[in-house]
């Protein structure tokens, strides 16, 4: 079976039981791997009243047949359950090295159900080499304590993927750690907090596996894979220097860089002292990045001295990051976003949705929504950095009602202070927006308001392709525009598709960044793996039923075309600045082109000839 094992570990913490089962052929070969093979068996698994913090929901990792082979970036992996913040499906994708060694000691993925009677730490030496152990004295531990303290008694040949504080206190904006101070974080949906409810502590993966991805081709997928590599290293030499922040000067620039709470439209100088090349001069310790990525678009970053200063050298914050605590909350200091980032990845939070439900909170109290009753005294507001770092802490340890409240998102936030609090909650069916402004990309707005997992940049990855990047296996030989209707929900399809491919395979994205990689890599690579003969149009198809049938499990949890929509901000507020008037997306008329592209009803639902053409009428 080239490109998979054939072993996924089935663990049941409360029954303290692990099997090892092969995985269908069929299932492999429709769903690809990765995130739409965990969303099968998320939707064989749940229904439409499994409690995401329950213990029938499964937690799922999952490997693709790109992982631990030539692929360059092959070394991501996937993280699928029901999201404890929206309730809808819920999925994270992570880089590093986890995936990887999984995949190096003989085993495809992980699915995990029940609930551990106390702290458990899964320990992985291969399929024959599989244990639970006592994780009491690591709980309340941090992130990057955890690791270390994982290492110091198994071993540095381990990886790790843990929750810090956050995750144990089942704050739905907690993510899972990889790596320690070197964090990859599976950061979105929650996932954290379905480890926390798991009582799983830490997952530890041997490092030293040397079990080979089987490859139907593996001199045809060496030779191609070499070929590229140049181009990658050459046409992404910005990632590699300053890392995914170095966007933050351009997207300023154009209007995709979000500024208090997404109501500003320009300001040149905060970029001055926040962006990735600000940082590499000031902040910078060494590049770091995901194995066998040949951009290493990481770092390793430290503020050795003054209010912000650091616990040590640690990963430096990235676009995302930069974008939320220094545009949406308006900090324009990097050493404090830098904190910020520390904090977050110790306690295990999203920097998305932590920064985004602060920028909410932000304007909230400015507008009277929230007082200093509310907040024991706390003055909220932009250029705030020191409240900031307070309320991360208060998130993540959940030590009192106001953080707990924010610790459960935008939405909850919303409805729990009325008065037409909704009009400053940037999110899509409950998860915060990434830091792309969909009045810029209309691509993102219609992405955002289809999404399964919600506002999510990556469903698309709409920028890019409006930017530079085209799509001529599909009769897109350049960029899209980014403001127009016509052919805009095409656009969108395609590329929900693409990436769905993509989080299957696994790869990172950032490789299609300026015209680098196609569709036909990608394709040339997965038959030189499987041994399979697909064309461009079976391949997307697979992407296509993935995506499907993500939706399938949202319209059985109660998603409907009402919840394909956009937050009130981005319909209602043009951005308009210097050299910039952008009117808010015409969503209405892109989601009916959509829903048609697509053939959904006026409900959002897949019609059954759909359903039936992509094989998924189980999940009808």
């Amino acid at each position: 079976m080239s490109g998979f094992h054939d072993r996924i570990a089935w663990v049941d913490l409360g029954l303290e039981k692990i099997d090892i089962r092969p995985l269908d052929r069929r299932d492999a070969d429709a769903f690809i791997g990765g995130a739409n093979l965990g969303a099968l068996f998320l939707a064989r698994l749940t229904g439409a009243d499994t409690d995401p913090l329950g213990a029938e929901n499964p937690l799922i990792f999952m490997t693709g047949p790109f992982t631990g082979t030539a692929v360059p970036s092959g070394s991501r992996h996937a993280v699928v359950t029901l999201s404890p913040l929206t309730g809808i499906y819920g999925e994270a994708s992570c880089g590093g090295s986890f995936g990887w060694s999984l995949k190096r000691v003989g085993l495809d993925g992980l699915v995990i159900t029940g609930q551990a009677v106390r702290p458990t730490v899964l320990v992985i030496g291969g399929p024959k080499a599989i244990s639970l152990e006592d994780g009491s004295p690591l709980w309340g531990c941090d992130a990057f304590e955890t690791d270390e303290a994982l290492k110091a008694g198994h071993g540095e040949a381990v990886v790790t993927a843990v929750i810090g504080q956050a995750g144990e206190n089942r704050v739905p904006l907690a993510g899972i750690v990889h790596g320690g101070r070197h964090t990859r974080m599976a950061g979105r949906c929650g996932v954290g907090a379905v480890m926390g409810s798991k009582r799983l502590k830490a997952i530890v993966v041997s490092a030293a596996g040397t079990a080979e991805t089987p490859v139907a081709d593996a001199d045809g997928l060496k030779s191609s894979t070499k070929a590229v590599s140049p181009a990658i290293r050459e046409r992404l030499t910005g990632y590699s220097n300053f890392g995914t922040a170095g966007g933050v000067p351009l997207f300023e620039r154009i209007g995709n860089l979000p500024i208090e709470n997404w109501r500003v439209a320009r300001d040149p100088q905060l970029v001055d002292r926040i962006s990735g090349q600000y940082i590499r001069e000031t902040l910078f310790v060494k590049r770091t990045g995901c194995r066998r990525c040949p951009i290493i678009c990481g770092g390793i970053v430290e503020v050795k001295e003054g209010p912000f200063a650091t616990q040590g050298a640690s990963e430096a914050p990235e676009y995302e990051t930069v974008g939320g605590f220094g545009g949406i909350l308006h900090i324009d200091d990097a050493e404090a976003i830098a904190r910020a980032n520390e904090l977050c990845n110790r306690y295990g939070l999203d920097t998305i949705s932590t920064a985004g439900v602060l920028g909410m909170a932000a304007e909230c109290f400015e507008q009277g929504l929230i007082g200093p009753v509310d907040t024991g005294g706390t003055e909220l507001g932009f250029k705030r950095p020191h409240e900031t770092l307070a309320m991360i802490r208060r998130m993540a340890l959940a030590e009192d009602d106001f953080g707990r409240l924010l610790g459960r998102g935008s939405r909850a936030l919303a409805q729990a202070l009325g008065n037409e609090a909704e009009k400053y909650a940037i999110e899509v069916k409950g998860l915060e927006f990434p830091m792309h402004d969909p009045r810029f990309s209309w691509g993102h707005a219609l992405s955002y308001a289809t999404g399964n997992r919600g506002a999510c940049h990556l469903t698309t990855l709409s920028h890019a392709f409006e930017l530079l990047s085209g799509l001529p296996e599909l009769g897109q030989e350049g960029p899209y525009e980014g403001r127009v209707r016509e052919g805009k929900a095409q656009q969108v399809v395609h590329l929900q598709n693409l990436m769905n491919l993509q989080d299957s395979l696994v790869t990172c994205k950032f490789t299609m960044a300026n015209n680098t990689l196609r569709i036909s890599h990608f394709l040339e690579w997965y038959n030189q793996i499987t041994g399979r003969a697909l064309d461009v149009t079976a391949f997307m198809r697979a992407g296509a039923r993935g995506f499907t049938l993500k939706r399938l499990i949202n319209v059985r949890r109660g998603v409907t075309a009402r919840d394909d929509t956009l937050p009130h901000r981005m319909r209602t507020l043009p951005r308009v600045g210097e050299n910039l008037d952008y009117s808010v997306p015409p969503i209405d008329d892109l989601l009916k082109d959509y829903y048609a592209l697509r053939d959904w009803d006026s409900e959002g639902r897949p019609s059954p000839t759909s359903v039936r053409e992509l094989g998924l009428q189980a999940f009808a």
